[in-house]
C-alpha cells in the first residue's frame, strides 16, 4: 500500500478518479492535515498559478489560504500582497497547495448530486437515502444529497414537513433551515419554518435537539425536547422556548397514521383537526361545540365524507359557509 504522499502524487497525475479515490481525498481534506500535500505541492510550485486561480471560489480559496499560512508561519491576514510572496519557494508551494486542494474540494462537492423535492399543490412523501421518510406539506421543499456522507445525514427544509427518521447513533440526522437547526438520531417529529415567522418543532416520539441558526442569537440556548413537547423560535424576540405540545403531537401522530380516531372527544376539537388537515374552515356553533363525538375517518376519504359522518352521528346539520368558503356544524343531539 502506498504511503499518503505517494498516493497523493499518484492522484495528481490522474485525469479521472474512482469513487474510492474521491472518497479518500474528501476524508483527507476534511482532516485538515495537509503536510503530505504540502510536500507534493512544493515539488510542483512552478505551476501556472494565475491560470488556475480564476477557477476557484474566492471564499473557499481565502479560507484554505489562511489555514495554510498559519501552518507555515506566514503572517498576512488581509491576504493583500499575497502575490509578492510568490518569490519565496515556501509561499509558492503553499499557493499550489491551496489551488490544488480547493479545486479538488470544490469538484468533489459538486460530484455529490443534490435532490430537491417541492410540494407545490399537493402533499408529497419523500424517501431519503437512508430509508427515512419525509411528508412534505403543500408549499414545502427539501434538499438532500444522493448519498449521505460518513459523518452525518444533512438535509435542508423550507416550509413544513413531518419526519420519520431511522435510528443511527453514529450518523446524526441534521435539518438546516433559515431560522433553526434540528439534530436527531431516530425519531418522529414535525418541523415548520417560514421566513420571518415562528419556527416550531413538535416531537411525537424520541428526542430532538433544536438550536437557532448560527448568527441568530437566542436567550435560552439550545433545547433538547422529548415526546409531546415542542421548541418554538421567535425571530422577532430571538427567543427559543420549550412548550407543551400534547395536542399537536396527537394530531401529527393520527395524521401520519392516515386515520383520525375519536373516543368521546369534544366536537370543537374534531372540527379543528379537520380544518387543520384539509386547510378548509370548519367551525361549530355554540350548541354543538361540546358534543362528544365517537367515530373515525380515513384521511383519504375526504372532508365531505367526514362531515357527513358527524352529521349522522349527532343528528346535526352541516352548512356551507359562503363567507369563509368553509363549513359550519350546527345543532345536534348531545348525550
Amino acid at each position: 500500500m502506498l504511503n499518503r504522499k505517494e498516493y497523493l502524487r499518484q492522484l495528481f497525475n490522474k485525469d479521472k478518479w474512482t469513487a474510492t479515490e474521491q472518497e479518500w481525498m474528501m476524508e483527507y481534506l476534511n482532516a485538515n492535515d495537509f503536510s503530505e500535500l504540502e510536500m507534493v505541492a512544493a515539488e510542483s510550485f512552478e505551476a501556472d498559478l494565475l491560470t488556475v486561480k480564476y477557477m476557484l471560489d474566492k471564499r473557499l480559496s481565502n479560507n484554505m489560504l489562511k489555514n495554510i499560512h498559519q501552518r507555515i508561519g506566514v503572517k498576512d491576514s488581509s491576504f493583500k500582497g499575497i502575490f509578492r510572496l510568490y518569490q519565496q519557494k515556501i509561499a509558492a508551494a503553499a499557493v499550489v497547495l491551496l489551488l490544488a486542494g480547493a479545486i479538488w474540494y470544490t469538484w468533489l462537492q459538486e460530484r455529490v448530486k443534490q435532490h430537491v423535492f417541492a410540494a407545490t399543490s399537493e402533499r408529497q412523501t419523500v424517501k431519503l437515502p437512508d430509508g427515512s421518510v419525509v411528508y412534505l406539506e403543500r408549499g414545502a421543499s427539501i434538499t438532500f444529497p444522493e448519498v449521505f456522507d460518513k459523518k452525518d445525514r444533512k438535509v435542508t427544509l423550507k416550509g413544513e414537513a413531518f419526519f420519520e427518521i431511522n435510528h443511527d447513533a453514529k450518523h446524526p440526522f441534521i435539518i438546516s433551515s433559515s431560522l433553526i437547526n434540528t439534530t436527531v438520531l431516530g425519531t418522529s417529529f414535525n418541523m415548520e419554518v417560514h421566513e420571518r415567522n415562528i419556527a416550531k418543532v413538535v416531537v411525537v416520539s424520541g428526542t430532538v435537539q433544536v438550536n437557532a441558526r448560527e448568527g441568530n442569537l437566542h436567550k435560552n440556548g439550545q433545547l433538547v425536547i422529548t415526546a409531546n413537547k415542542s421548541a418554538v423560535y421567535d425571530p422577532s424576540s430571538q427567543n427559543l422556548e420549550l412548550q407543551d405540545a400534547t395536542e399537536d403531537a396527537r394530531f401529527f401522530a393520527q395524521k401520519i397514521s392516515g386515520k383520525f380516531i375519536y373516543k368521546g372527544d369534544p366536537l370543537f376539537m374534531v372540527a379543528s383537526d379537520l380544518q387543520r388537515y384539509y386547510n378548509v374552515p370548519v367551525i361549530t356553533d355554540q350548541r354543538s361545540a361540546q358534543c362528544m363525538f365517537y367515530g373515525s375517518f380515513n384521511i383519504a376519504d375526504g372532508l365531505e365524507k367526514a362531515l357527513e359522518l358527524i352529521a349522522f352521528s349527532l343528528d346535526a346539520k352541516v352548512k356551507k359557509d359562503s363567507i369563509n368558503n368553509g363549513y359550519i356544524i350546527a345543532g345536534g343531539n348531545c348525550k
